[in-house]
């Protein structure tokens, strides 16, 4: 998964630091390691199969 800086433009890669520097007062070191820990792998459900899911006893408080 891409970073923020990643998905910059050129032009703005090269702005970054300066702009970094402008909004924190520190200097932008480019990150070594990629440090997130979380990792989301998402899928989607047809339509169909949502409907069968929400029809099925127990699923949401409009059951009870």
């Amino acid at each position: 998964m891409a970073r923020f800086t990643d998905l910059l433009s050129e032009k703005s890669k090269e702005n970054w630091p300066e702009i970094y520097w402008q909004l924190t007062g520190k200097k932008w070191i480019p990150p070594k390691k990629d440090k997130r820990g979380i990792c989301l792998e998402a899928r989607l459900e047809d339509v169909e199969e949502i409907g069968r899911m929400m029809r099925k006893p127990g699923r949401g408080a409009w059951h009870e």
